[in-house]
């Protein structure tokens, strides 16, 4: 079942990329198809579970470490801009400006260093996300039962944060999907620290052209992924099975 999934949701984005190779478009149908199969599976994934604590004013998780996708930070770039051009001389000060500034604190860090640095995201203003439509699945894939537990582990705690399956299987199961048909299509697929391939990518916009004409134009920024032992697709079919199941017995 979970792989039939993956090979359906790989063909759709290898359509995507069929349909726009080389295209500026590409970027913007990728993201919006992942973001849209996210939204519109989680709720069903979800509903036997207990109510999410996740609720704007809450930026707890946002401390952690984000990574994204090629597409997903270019889109992200091109949201930065169009704020920075529409909010230039507010409070707020440029927004690409803020995430330089993060990358400058942060790059290079790994989890735990991070945590401890408690380094604001750039996007959180007075408790609030402001980039939350184009957020990328790493922060739509985390959520929390617990918002007690959650700012206690920000303070550095060792508490265990109860976040939900689902989201956490759903967020990988797409990411693996576009990440294959990435390759497939020889694009760079891996995953990028956001903070610093934002930072490349706002200095020089050309990078994005790069990345469609087949270069790692974020390299620097990458991330080696760490081998779980165990697949994206296991996680999802352990989750679909436990809402079948919840399901039945309502």
């Amino acid at each position: 079942m979970a792989q039939s999934v993956f090979r359906e949701l790989q063909q759709s984005f290898r359509a995507l990329l069929a349909d726009w190779p080389g295209s500026s478009a590409t970027v913007e149908s990728l993201t919006d198809q992942a973001f849209d199969l996210f939204e519109a599976n989680i709720g069903a994934q979800s509903a036997h579970l207990p109510a999410l604590a996740c609720e704007k004013g809450c930026p707890s998780c946002c401390a952690l470490r984000v990574t994204a996708t090629a597409p997903e930070i270019f889109l992200l770039a091109r949201y930065i801009r169009q704020i920075d051009q529409r909010m230039p001389s507010t409070a707020l000060g440029l927004l690409s400006r803020r995430v330089k500034l993060a990358n400058r604190a942060t790059r290079g860090m790994g989890e735990t260093e991070r945590m401890k640095l408690r380094q604001p995201c750039p996007f959180v203003v007075r408790g609030a996300c402001i980039i939350h439509p184009a957020r990328p699945l790493a922060c739509r894939g985390h959520a929390s039962f617990d918002r007690r537990a959650c700012t206690q582990a920000v303070a550095g705690r060792d508490v265990e944060v109860p976040i939900s399956g689902p989201h956490v299987a759903l967020r990988g199961l797409i990411q693996d999907a576009l990440m294959s048909a990435l390759a497939e299509s020889g694009l760079a697929a891996d995953l990028y620290e956001l903070n610093q391939g934002l930072a490349l990518a706002l200095d020089d916009p050309q990078r994005e052209r790069a990345w469609l004409e087949g270069q790692d134009s974020l390299a620097p920024a990458r991330i080696e992924q760490a081998k779980t032992g165990q697949s994206n697709a296991m996680l999802w079919s352990r989750a679909a099975d436990r809402a079948a199941k919840a399901d039945d017995q309502s």
